[in-house]
């Protein structure tokens, strides 16, 4: 491990819930994208996301016994990449003497996280606090993005021996009160500012004379709208920094109800019965209100969003409308999970999806196309066989994506699989006498799971499926 320019693999560690709570603990970070699994499901990481401080903490404290972190001076982190609980990260040291360090994170061969460090037997003169500290709120602040500038402020920090224990090498080489307050860092952004729809993007710190108190003091620098990026400066025990992240997409907002039943006719499909997969929320839950408003009978199905199928059912049913729900997993045969369904459906919607906009390890995953070919092939084609088998005739709808002509990053296997999807519909409609077959080719559509930090122009679900269930309806 020196300046030759040899990479050492250092150490690997699997992230588990354990460690989530236990950070969570020691600095108060409780955002829900680290700790609510159905919360992060509407956040762009998809899932629980490891708080990317926590990550770097570790990563020098494996580093503390075999340099010399105790001269530590500045610290450069550049958060790159997700890490999600259970993704097992590896730490590689690429450059290290007595004047610097470098090193990385990686995740199945992919940069999550970068930091250079330097060393230097001076420290910079601590910078004081002035403004009075409020406690760590016990959830994060929901900012409105208009208010952020010229924000400021300073909140308390947790007993320092918590997260002393979760980095005891580098609480050594520091002292406790620093450690403290690089984890300070941590709560700042998740639970202050932003606060609750943050991201984590870059922090350099200068490291200061002095670790005593417990204080730890904000201000808003910049912030730039067209971005949704915000700069601080922030100061707690024996450090400043400059902190950047950014306000990420709040979660979409569904369409009412109230809203839609002025679209639609009244009894307009009073005569169809539809199962909905994936109807919990997005285009699934605006075509079950959509046709229960137009007299409809509905069943929708959730994989893991019970909460939010069970609202849009009682949003139906409020409205004197006629709405089941079952779970339905796409992974798993289709027969046994629909046993209960209460009706002899005419439509079938197939909006089931795994996460499209993802963390790609590679140009190409293997796993990830079987999982999108299973959820867009086999599914559709099980459920189509299971909805004939009840009744005489079914009109089965097959959302296929304008992806397929406009092939963004990272999404190869989603697009292979609608594409095979396209076929396996066509295909199916000419060769069942008692199915037909509606395929369309969808824009992007205004959801949780197309969200992105900047905006891009995205279709209300409502739009698109209303001539689409129109068409469904008409033979």
């Amino acid at each position: 491990m020196n300046g030759s320019g040899s990479d050492d693999a250092a150490a690997a560690r699997i992230w588990t819930e354990a460690h989530q709570a236990a950070f969570a603990r020691a600095t108060g970070d409780v955002n829900p994208m680290h700790m609510d699994a159905r919360m992060a499901r509407r956040t762009l990481a998809g899932e629980r996301a490891v708080h990317g401080v926590h990550a770097a903490l570790w990563a020098l404290d494996a580093c503390a016994d075999a340099h010399p972190v105790d001269r530590l001076a500045t610290l450069q982190m550049r958060f790159e990449r997700f890490v999600l609980v259970g993704d097992c990260t590896v730490l590689t040291v690429h450059a290290a003497d007595a004047g610097q360090l470098r090193l990385s994170l990686a995740v199945d061969g992919v940069r999550t996280l970068t930091i250079q460090a330097t060393f230097a037997a001076d420290k910079a003169p601590a910078q004081p606090i002035e403004t009075a500290p409020t406690a760590i709120p016990a959830e994060p602040i929901a900012r409105d993005p208009a208010a952020l500038t010229g924000l400021a402020g300073a909140f308390t920090l947790p007993d320092p021996a918590a997260i002393a224990a979760l980095a005891p090498g580098l609480a050594r080489a520091l002292g406790p009160g620093r450690v403290a307050a690089l984890g300070g860092l941590s709560t700042l952004v998740g639970m202050f500012v932003p606060g609750l729809h943050s991201i984590l993007s870059k922090i350099d710190v200068t490291v200061t004379d002095g670790d005593a108190g417990s204080s730890f003091g904000y201000a808003v620098k910049r912030f730039q709208p067209m971005l949704q990026s915000v700069t601080l400066d922030a100061a707690g025990p024996g450090l400043t920094a400059r902190v950047e992240g950014f306000v990420r997409p709040r979660p979409v907002e569904q369409e009412s109800l109230q809203d839609l039943a002025a679209l639609v006719e009244p009894g307009a499909f009073a005569d169809v019965s539809a199962l909905i997969v994936g109807g919990s929320r997005g285009l699934g839950a605006a075509t079950a209100k959509l046709i229960a408003a137009g007299g409809g009978t509905v069943c929708i199905t959730y994989a893991s969003g019970a909460d939010e199928a069970e609202a849009v059912a009682r949003e139906i049913r409020d409205a004197g409308g006629r709405c089941q729900v079952l779970r339905y997993d796409a992974a798993a045969p289709a027969a046994a999970q629909l046993a209960a369904l209460a009706m002899r459906p005419s439509q079938l919607y197939h909006f089931a999806t795994p996460r499209i906009f993802r963390q790609k390890r590679a140009p190409f995953e293997p796993a990830c196309l079987d999982t999108m070919m299973r959820v867009y092939n086999a599914a559709f084609y099980e459920l189509s066989q299971f909805c004939l088998d009840r009744s005489d005739a079914v009109a089965a709808f097959y959302p296929s994506t304008t992806a397929i002509d406009e092939a963004p990053r990272d999404t190869l296997e989603y697009v292979m699989a609608k594409i095979a999807g396209e076929t396996l519909a066509a295909t199916l409609g000419r060769t069942l006498p008692k199915l037909r077959t509606v395929i369309e080719r969808l824009p992007r559509v205004k959801t949780d799971q197309t969200a992105t930090i900047f905006p891009v122009p995205a279709a209300a679900p409502s739009a698109l499926m209303l001539p689409i269930i129109r068409r469904m309806a008409s033979a």
